[in-house]
C-alpha cells in the first residue's frame, strides 16, 4: 500500500523555483511525476561556440515538490492523459483504504460468506 504513483508526460508549461529561488520556465518539456518531486527533462543553453551558435546540454533535473510552483497542459490529448492518470490513481488509492479497513477490522471473504449465510437463515440466535 502507499505505492508511488509515477507519471510520466510532457507538460506544456512548468514553472519551478531554482536553487537562487528565482522561478524558472519550461516549455513543452517531458516531465516524470515521483515521489520526492518532479523530474524535468530539458535542454539547457550553456553558452556559445566560436561561430556564436548556441551550445546546449540535455539535463534531467528534480525539482523538490516545495520548487515546484505550475504544471500547465494546453493540448487536449495531454489534458485528458493527465485527467484519466489522476482519476486512476485516487481509484486505486481508494481500493488500498477499503482493504486497509478491511485488515482492521478482520474482515476477509470467510467472515463475509459467513455473515451473509447467518443473515439468510431462519433461526434466532438469541433463543
Amino acid at each position: 500500500m502507499n505505492k508511488p504513483h509515477l507519471m510520466q508526460v510532457k507538460a506544456n508549461r512548468i514553472l519551478t523555483l531554482d536553487e537562487k529561488n528565482e522561478v524558472k520556465e519550461f516549455v513543452d518539456v517531458e516531465a516524470i511525476k515521483g515521489t520526492f518531486g518532479l523530474y524535468i527533462d530539458f535542454t539547457d543553453v550553456i553558452g556559445k561556440d566560436s561561430e556564436g551558435k548556441d551550445l546546449s546540454q540535455r539535463k534531467l533535473q528534480l525539482f523538490p515538490w516545495e520548487k515546484v510552483l505550475l504544471l500547465e497542459w494546453n493540448e487536449n490529448t495531454l489534458i485528458e492523459s493527465v485527467k484519466e492518470f489522476v482519476i486512476l490513481t485516487q481509484l486505486e488509492d481508494f481500493a488500498d483504504i477499503l482493504e486497509e479497513l478491511e485488515e482492521d477490522l478482520g474482515i476477509d471473504e470467510e467472515t463475509e460468506a459467513t455473515a451473509k449465510a447467518a443473515k439468510g437463515s431462519t433461526s434466532n440466535p438469541y433463543e
